[in-house]
């Protein structure tokens, strides 16, 4: 099997039919296949093969979709890595994977030029106006694709840092990424005339799976936006051009109050889903009474591919919840020991199905402290009522989600301390109804001159910028447990 199947079956049965849209292109089967084969070609006789791990840092944009499944057909693995990360966190990266060739925006290849000595590559290739991906791409489509390949050799490595502080590659399946390709038509009723509003990044678990597979995999259309412009969502969704999308909850607390959404026609939609952090109740009953139409929270994992549980079109809806397990996934409810317990108590949460992750790229160790007997312990709190809905309740792990995405606490105090001038540090999350969470940082000076200003910058140089705190409290000193670990309750508030 290959998940690339689905396109070079579309172009056979609906070539002319649209898959990929944005604002300046639009790209059907046909071209798609085309563009893929010509693509994966041509990184085969680079010296690409079968396994080999090839990094992407690009935005919502057909060159995207064409790069990731031109990766996946010939059988190598993409290696998704949001743009928005620091020449640091990227070129750890690159050498944890091993990458030989990159693709991504020439705007961006400086941040690659500062670290280019140290993780030198075999091939770049670069999208924009002066970029030469449309060189890779020019030709005529050569009928060697798809690899085949078993449902359990890798297509995709997503970085998660789990609990250990640093990123690791989440090694996710063709066999994965086949089963959260039919979630949409199984949960949500999604078919081959559907096109899914793609806001948040493909390069973010949820929205390749829910967004941009799902429609390869029916025949559908994916609608890209590069970033959130509510003027052009507006547009869009007004048009009924778009059915469904799959985003975050700070997206549809936009759409209920920016002012480009006062006279939008949201009647073509039919399916909203809320992923990537908590949906707060507030929003989902103002967009409800806003807009009439239900937002159908659920919830993923980087290392499940990521879907677990959704309140799905076929039960009673439960938006405090995220839903009942999506099909072939189990879930249980343990206390530390990894005892069962039962319904309404609340532990940890784990999963198992044909969506769990093969494990952590070279990191046995960790993959073995994740997955235990073929369950993936999350590190999420919560509990499973009666009825079999989950509700989360709180984090395990040392983590923060804010718009969407995991920052892991030990990442940003490593970097924090590395600050000559910090003595000690620690970061908490503040509820932030727009966000889910904003970083909250306790820092102890040793020098008494240190501002502000200067730990903004000196974050902002080693960590994406939503990893950095946005708000900073300076403390005599932060106090600890017997483990260590900050207790932050008896800290200034402020």
């Amino acid at each position: 099997m290959n998940i690339y199947s689905w396109v070079r079956d579309n172009a056979t049965n609906m070539p002319d039919k649209v898959c990929v849209q944005s604002r300046d292109r639009n790209l059907d089967f046909g071209e798609l296949h085309r563009c893929c084969n010509v693509l994966g070609t041509s990184l085969r006789a680079a010296g690409i093969s079968r396994g080999d791990r090839v990094t992407i840092v690009l935005p919502n944009m057909p060159e995207f979709v064409i790069s990731y499944m031109a990766i996946v057909g010939i059988g190598a693995v993409a290696v998704l890595v949001n743009p928005a990360y620091t020449s640091g966190e990227m070129a750890h990266i690159l050498k944890d994977s091993g990458s030989k060739a990159m693709i991504l925006e020439d705007t961006w290849l400086k941040t690659y030029e500062t670290i280019k000595d140290t993780c030198p590559l075999d091939t770049i290739i670069t999208t924009g106006e002066n970029g030469t991906f449309n060189k890779w791409v020019s030709g005529s489509a050569r009928e060697v694709m798809a690899e085949d390949m078993e449902k359990d050799d890798t297509a995709v490595m997503i970085y998660s840092s789990g609990l250990t502080g640093y990123p690791m590659g989440a090694m996710l399946t063709h066999g994965n990424l086949d089963h959260q390709s039919d979630l949409m038509r199984l949960c949500m009723d999604a078919d081959h005339t559907d096109t899914t509003l793609t806001v948040i990044p493909c390069f973010h678990s949820f929205s390749s799976a829910v967004n941009m597979l799902s429609m390869l995999r029916y025949g559908g259309s994916i609608y890209l936006m590069r970033r959130p412009d509510f003027k052009e969502m507006s547009e869009i969704i007004s048009s009924k051009r778009v059915t469904s999308m799959g985003a975050v909850p700070t997206l549809y607390y936009g759409m209920i109050y920016h002012p480009d959404f006062k006279d939008t026609d949201c009647s073509g939609l039919k399916t909203l889903i809320a992923g990537g952090s908590a949906l707060d109740i507030q929003i989902y009953k103002a967009f409800k009474d806003r807009f009439h139409l239900d937002i159908r929270h659920g919830y993923g994992i980087t290392e499940a591919s990521p879907t677990c549980a959704v309140n799905n079109k076929h039960i009673e809806i439960r938006p405090e919840s995220i839903g009942p397990c999506v099909p072939g996934v189990k879930a249980r409810v343990v206390d530390d020991s990894g005892a069962d317990l039962a319904a309404g108590e609340k532990g940890e949460l784990i999963f198992k199905g044909p969506n769990i992750m093969k494990g952590y790229f070279n990191k046995p160790e960790e993959t073995k402290e994740a997955i235990r007997d073929g369950w993936l312990y999350t590190g999420d709190l919560g509990y499973i009522d009666k009825d079999g809905y989950i509700y989360i309740t709180g984090y395990k792990k040392d983590m923060i989600i804010t718009s969407g995405f995991n920052v892991y606490s030990k990442e940003v105090v490593d970097v924090l301390n590395s600050m000559p001038g910090i003595g000690d540090s620690a970061i908490t999350g503040i509820p932030d109804l727009v966000r889910g969470a904003i970083i909250k940082a306790y820092i102890v000076r040793k020098d008494p001159d240190l501002t502000l200003g200067a730990i903004k910058g000196f974050t902002r140089n080693r960590l994406a910028r939503f990893k950095t705190p946005r708000k900073i409290v300076f403390v005599d000193e932060i106090p600890r447990d017997d483990n260590n670990r900050p207790i932050l309750d008896t800290l200034e508030q402020g």
